[in-house]
Parts: structure tokens; sequence; C-alpha cells
């Protein structure tokens, strides 16, 4: 007979879940917190410690018990008292473990001796067949996270993330694969998308923006992507360039399937837990649970889940809460360096035993496979407030669901699916967010009608009502440039409030208002940038003039040896186990014939990057990654190709200068002069292309004789020709305007600068125009110069020069008004005169 007591549990733990579950349909799981209870808003207020609180509180139901007789002390993955928790408390509870782990683990809670035989099978009513110390692994996501996530676990494996495929492309076109088009064909893995083209996320006005952008676009937003081919031996030497896919599955080791690369500032979970679980850099555990080895790396910092405001962290006696930016630099430190950039750290390079050095005369460790110069943090990510600096914003704080997660359509590149621009939140100098039309900053060639305003939202995407936390709508909750709500800004009264995942708020300066009531920090040249030159606001990314510096890394010059093997990145995560663990996750790779061997680049810069026009048709920085010089080298040692730079079906040369917001945003932008006047800035490369100018050419540092002929029997080149390569890597046009070298792999509407663009930059003869008659030029000259001597007066400074500049200006204006106008009264005057001549003469007469 059915024990009473078991019987009342059982039905409890059901009713709990079903509650749970019809929260979650009618969007219950959030946090809603109401404006009594909401932070104080202000320039900058603290974490509500409300809500820090709930990571200090409560126990598990069963302490010492099941899974904790081994793991007590272990952290919950989420606050007690939060309703995910409450819910797989619940779940597990039917399962026989009170505690709930089985819910993410399996294995058999009722062994208590015996390790391996609690660490395996699954428990009745599990989704699990076995126990996976890998829950939010995508190999076995979909019977875990899937459980009250479902619409998540499908998005996030067709998402950026996990099909890399804007990677796969640059690669590829950088060996002359695919150059006469920019479809994407090419992903980690297979994957199509069976539910059709509608995003699973997002409000009706963003799916059909989305739609209309994949008709627009086929090639960018495909319904179907290929696994990147392995190399063919047999063909390796008529077909050289396959070292594009050599190299590609020996390099992509971030994307989600797998555990990645096990090192300082790589740690990471799989799939799900590769942003939710935090890792420091160092890889160490510094929870509670004593059954983890605290000396040994690769473990999580802590057993608990990051997300947003409602699941908060304590660590080590601090509190914390949403993704930190660690988490996402430990991937997007690689390629164009995102993650670090943001935080002010330019990557130099892989080791080279650089300094500062640190008190024992050691030099300093990589980070994500880097060390770093700092430059400059992003002005989002650090901000001054009375003195004290504060962590700025999460990248999750701009980055809405559907760029971190995916609509649930294949993700090629960030253009396709980032659908925020800096106006959604900033506006313009004539218009406030909400007075924007859909589509602003993202026009890509569309005409707009800046009359439609876009307005406000009252409510929260449903995604966001349902598992994130929801704020008080004040006036209405911000849109993105693609029609979804900003869940975490708003509008209240004359301010925009950015709530941060760091338990922080912030006020948005708004562009329209700083202009309505002159609040600029330099009004001349604000208003001069963005009001008297409105083509500016108009034309430009905000980040072309705001970001003052961007890391570029210009001719990549890698080998690939076929005589070697390498680890094979996309099969090895492939090679899983019924517990979702992988091949790499045992570091037992699967190997691939070739490897990359040696690797470097030709220079890197962080000042002036040239510019062009990105997919949305805006003047974008251009940055150099995917610019390759290849050499291959075949399985017997023959050398196959040397030193390569291929061409596009164009007939340019196929390594690329790709549009880029470097997120290195300041409160002050660029100088004009960093623009205007700059051939670098044009595209014509340094100082027009002078430098480096002749690649082809070998270049030798060894004893010569007078016509400079080498001596020695034993001479060889100290740098190697590139016999293809047009000349300055960061040269993007020749002198006569031709194209030389890729602008952007992704999208057929990136281009350089237009001629009028060009021309509007070319005026580097203006300071000419005035200083070749100063101060010996005309009469007048010398006459002022005498003057400005006499009365000792110095225009050397910016300042006094500008003013002089303007003044003249004005009063030539003047002179040129008061001329026409005096041209304008002269004529009629004159045509009286002439018809009444005889009268005028006669008067003259009668006075004289």
């Amino acid at each position: 007979m059915l024990d009473m007591t078991v019987f009342a549990g059982i039905v409890i733990a059901c009713f709990v879940v079903v509650s749970y579950y019809w929260s979650l349909w009618q969007g219950g799981e959030a946090v809603f917190i109401s404006a009594a209870e909401a932070v104080p808003v202000s320039s900058l207020s603290l974490p509500d410690p409300q809500i820090m609180q709930q990571a200090d509180t409560g126990s598990f139901p069963a302490g010492k018990q099941h899974c904790l007789a081994c793991h007590e002390g272990i952290e919950p993955v989420r606050p007690l008292q939060s309703g995910m928790m409450q819910a797989i408390l619940a779940k597990g509870a039917s399962m026989g473990d009170p505690n709930g782990c089985v819910v993410c683990h399996g294995g058999n809670p009722a062994e208590t001796i015996n390790s391996q035989r609690a660490h395996s099978g699954a428990p009745a009513g599990s989704r699990l067949t076995s126990f996976t110390p890998v829950p939010g692994a995508l190999q076995v996501n979909d019977n875990t996270c899937g459980l009250c996530h479902g619409d998540h676990t499908y998005n996030v494996s067709r998402s950026n993330m996990n099909t890399d495929a804007g990677k796969m492309k640059a690669i590829m076109w950088s060996w002359g694969i695919g150059t006469e088009n920019h479809d994407h064909v090419y992903a980690d893995h297979r994957i199509d998308d069976p539910d059709g083209s509608t995003p699973r996320f997002g409000s009706d006005t963003y799916k059909a923006y989305m739609k209309e952008m994949a008709r627009n676009f086929p090639g960018q937003f495909p319904d179907k992507l290929e696994k990147v081919p392995e190399a063919s031996l047999d063909k390796l030497e008529e077909m050289p360039e396959q070292a594009a896919f050599t190299y590609l599955r020996n390099c992509n080791a971030c994307h989600l399937s797998n555990k990645g690369m096990q090192d300082r500032g790589h740690y990471r979970g799989m799939g799900c837990a590769a942003c939710h679980s935090l890792y420091s850099n160092e890889g160490y555990y510094e929870g509670g649970d004593p059954s983890i080895d605290k000396k040994a790396t690769g473990h999580l910092l802590v057993h608990a889940m990051q997300g947003t405001r409602k699941s908060p962290l304590t660590v080590n006696g601090k509190h914390l809460s949403g993704i930190q930016v660690s988490t996402c630099a430990s991937c997007h430190s690689a390629g164009r360096r995102i993650g670090h950039a943001y935080q002010g750290l330019m990557a130099l390079d892989h080791s080279d035993n650089r300094g500062p050095f640190d008190e024992k005369g050691l030099p300093q460790q990589t980070n994500g496979g880097y060390v770093f110069k700092y430059m400059r943090d992003d002005a989002h990510h650090r901000i001054d407030k009375d003195g004290k600096s504060a962590t700025g914003l999460l990248c999750q704080d701009c980055h809405t669901t559907n760029s971190m997660h995916g609509n649930g359509n294949i993700g090629t590149t960030t253009l396709a699916t980032v659908e925020i621009e800096c106006a959604d939140c900033h506006g313009t100098p004539a218009k406030y967010p909400w007075e924007l039309p859909i589509g602003y900053g993202d026009e890509f060639g569309e005409k707009l009608d800046m009359n439609k305003a876009r307005g406000l939202a009252d409510a929260p995407m449903e995604v966001t009502s349902r598992f994130a936390t929801v704020y008080p709508k004040q006036d209405g909750y911000l849109l993105t440039a693609r029609g979804n709500a900003f869940g975490n800004v708003v509008k209240d009264g004359d301010k925009v409030i950015v709530h941060s995942e760091t338990g922080l708020d912030f006020e948005t300066p708004l562009l329209k208002q700083m202009e309505k009531t002159s609040a600029w920090s330099d009004p001349v040249k604000a208003r001069t940038a963005m009001v008297a030159v409105s083509k500016h606001m108009e034309k430009l990314e905000c980040y072309a003039c705001h970001s003052t510096w961007a890391a570029q890394y210009y001719g990549y010059k890698y080998v690939i040896d076929y005589t070697k093997e390498s680890i094979d990145w996309l099969d090895s995560p492939e090679q899983a186990a019924q517990d979702g663990t992988t091949a790499d996750y045992h570091k037992k790779y699967v190997m691939q014939p070739g490897a990359p061997t040696y690797g470097d680049y030709s220079h890197m810069r962080w000042e002036n990057p040239p510019l062009g026009v990105n997919g949305e048709g805006r003047v974008t920085p251009l940055v150099g990654v995917i610019q390759t010089v290849g050499t291959v080298i075949g399985p017997d040692g023959k050398t196959l190709v040397w030193n390569r730079v291929a061409k596009t079906a164009a007939g340019y040369d196929a390594i690329e200068l790709a549009p880029l917001n470097p997120h290195t945003t300041s409160k002050a932008s660029r100088e004009c002069a960093d623009c205007h006047g700059n051939l670098q800035a044009m595209g014509y490369g340094t100082d027009g292309g002078l430098y480096d100018a002749e690649p082809a050419v070998a270049r030798y540092a060894d004893v010569v004789d007078a016509s400079a002929g080498n001596v020695s029997h034993y001479t060889r080149a100290q740098i190697s020709a590139i016999k293809d390569l047009h000349g300055d890597f960061m040269q993007l046009l020749s002198s006569d305007g031709r194209q030389v070298q890729t602008i952007d792999t992704h999208w057929p509407t990136s281009m350089p600068l237009t001629a009028g663009q060009l021309e509007c930059l070319s005026r580097g003869g203006t300071c000419m125009a005035c200083h070749r008659d100063i101060p010996d030029g005309s009469i007048p000259m010398k006459m002022l110069g005498q003057v400005a001597k006499f009365a000792n007066l110095s225009f050397a400074q910016a300042d006094e020069h500008a003013h002089l500049l303007r003044e003249n200006n004005i009063l030539i204006a003047w002179i040129k008004m008061f001329a026409i106008i005096g041209g304008i009264i002269a004529i009629p005057v004159a045509i009286v005169c002439i018809l009444k001549r005889k009268k005028i003469v006669a008067k003259i007469r009668r006075i004289f």
C-alpha cells in the first residue's frame, strides 16, 4: 500500500511543476519589479540589494542527502527561491531527488557510496538516458535546458555562435574560394531550418523586417548550410586553396558544440554553459563543493548560472549579476578581438615575452591566446561618476536575445543578426529615438520616411517577459532599429534609462536633448559635426568618428604543412558519447592531415583606420584581419604555393579590409583631420601607398658590391617576396581610384568610399590655399603680416588659428553679400541713369 506521505509529496510536486510551466506559458517566470521596488534612477544608481540578496539566502531541501552526500556545499544553479529553481526542485522531487540535481545531470540519486554508480544512468521521468557532466552541451541540451527553453535550444544551434558561417566565408574567400558572390554556404556543421523563415522570437514588425531582409539578401539568410569539407590530398597540388578547409577545421575551437581550448582565458562550458556558466581566466573552482579539486584548472568558478539581474551570484563574498564580459571574451578574443578591445586592451601577439613584467620578472601571460597593450576603455565599459569608476554596460545590455541566442533562423554574419544601432538609444540631434523610423541606421539601401516615427512599446518581447527581468515601462520601452522592444531601456519623461544586468542603472545622453539645452561638452565641434554638417548623421556610422582607436591586423602570413597533422575542431565534437561529452572534452582529439605551423602579421596598428561603406550603406572603419598570404607544403614536403595572395573573380586581391564596429567608443570624437585630407582614411594606404609599395621584390641585408649585388654565395633573402600582392596591406584603392583588394566578404552592398565622398575628404590643399600667400604674397597679405608683427599677434595656437579663419570667413561672407546686393541694386540704378541721363546731366550743371 502506497505511503500517504510519499503520495502527498508527489501530488504537491506535480502541482508545483504544472504551476511553473503554466506560469511560463502565461509569462510568469520573469521577475517583475514594481515601480515602488525599482532601483532609484539617476545617472548612476547602485545595485538593488533586494535582488542581490537572493544569492545569499536559502538551503537545499535535503542537505547531505542524495547527491549532496558528496557534494554538500555546492552552489544551487539559481537562487533557491527563484521560480526556475523551485521548478527544478519540484521536478527533481518527482524523480527521487528533492535537491533537483538529476533534472540537469541525470544519474542515480539513491547511490551515496559509489561515485561511479551514482554518476550513471538516469532516473525514471528523465529525458536523459545517462548521467551527464555537461548538461548544457548541444549534444544533450534538448533533454535538459530544452525542458523549459525549447525555442532557445533550437535557436542557439542555428545561431552565429554555432555556425561560424561568417568566419567560414571570410577565410575561404581569402584563399580564392567562392569569390564570385557573397553567398554563405559553409558552417561548422551541417544545419537546416525546418520551421521556415519566420523568426521564433520578436514582434510582428521585426518578423516582417527579417523576412524582407531574407528576400533581399538570400545569400546572407540561407535555409541550410553545409559542413566545411575536408581537404582532398589527391587534389591538393592542383587545388592548394583547399588549405583553407584545413585551417578552418583547426582554428575553429570557439563554436558552441565543442569544449574549446582549455587554457588561460579560454576556459568555458559547452553549449548553453559556454555563456551561462562562469569561469575565471585561471580556471579554478572557488565554490563550496569539497569534491571538486581546487588546485586543478578547467573548472567553473562556482556552480551557479549567470544570466540576468534575477540570477545573482556570490563569489568570495562579492556579488555580481549578468553575463560577464570576460565570459564573452573567452571566444571573442580572437577574430576581430572585440572582447578585449571593449575593455581597452589591444591584442598584440601570442607571447614574444612581452612586458610589463611582474614582480618576479616574468612576462605577460597570454589571455585567450594573446598578450596586450592597454589603450582606452570603451566609454560604455567603464562609467565615471562623482570621481568613481563603476562597471559599465555588459555585452548583453545592448545585444538582444535575438542577437545572442539567435532568432530561430540560420545565422551567418553579425550584420545580419545584430538588430541595434547607436541611435536606438541616443537618437540624433534632430530626433529622439522614438521619433526615428524603423530601419534608421540599418538602411541597406532602403529610402526611409523620416516622418514615420517608430514610437515606443507598451511591453517587452514575449520571450523577455517569460524569462528575463521585467522593468517598469514608465512612458514606454524603446525599440530597436528592427522593431523589437528593448526590455531594459525605457523612456522616463525627458530621460532614457538603461537597466544594466550588472544591477546598475544609467541615464543615456540624448542628442536632441543636448542640442535643445546646449549641453554639449564641446558645442563647436559637436554642432559642427552633427548639426551643421548633417550628412555625417545621414551617411556615417556613429563609431566612424567616436571609435578613436581600432585594433587592426594586416597581412596574415601563415603556413599549412601537410607533412604534419592537427586537431580537427569540427569533427571532434561530433564524436560524442551518450552522456554528451565529446572527443575534445576528453582531449582525445580527432586529428586531420595538415597543420598550421608558422603564422604572424605583417604589422599591427591602432590609429586612423581606413574608411569604407558597409553593407548597411554607411561609412565605417575598416580593419585588416583576414588578409591571407598563404604557403602550402604538400605531404611529400614539396612547396605547392609560396606566399600566395589569391585573386577574386573580379580580379582584385582576395585579402580583405573588413567593416567593423571596433567597440572602442569614446565621448570625444576623432579630429576632422583624421579623415579630411588623410589619404589613409580615404583608402589609398599610408601616405598614399608610399610604404611597402613593392612587396614583389625580395629584400636583402647582406654584403653588397657597388651595384647593390649580393657578394656572398650564402646570402638569403631577409624578406621574401609576395609576388601577387598589390602593395600596402592597408591600401584599398590605387591612386587612380581602382579597387585593389576586397572590402567585406559578406555583403554585396559594401564598397569603397564613393567618388563624391572621396571628393569631400580629399581637400588636402586647403592649407595651401592660404599659406602660399602668407606672409610674403600679395600686397594686402604683406600689410596684414606687418600689422600682426607690430601688434605682436600670433595665430600659432589651434584655437587662435580657428578663430582667425572663422572671423575671416564671416568678414568675407559679409563683403560678398554686400557686393551681391550692391550689384543687384546697381543694375536698375544704371538703367534709370541711362534713361534719365539728360535730366541728370542738366541737374548736375545747375548745381555746379
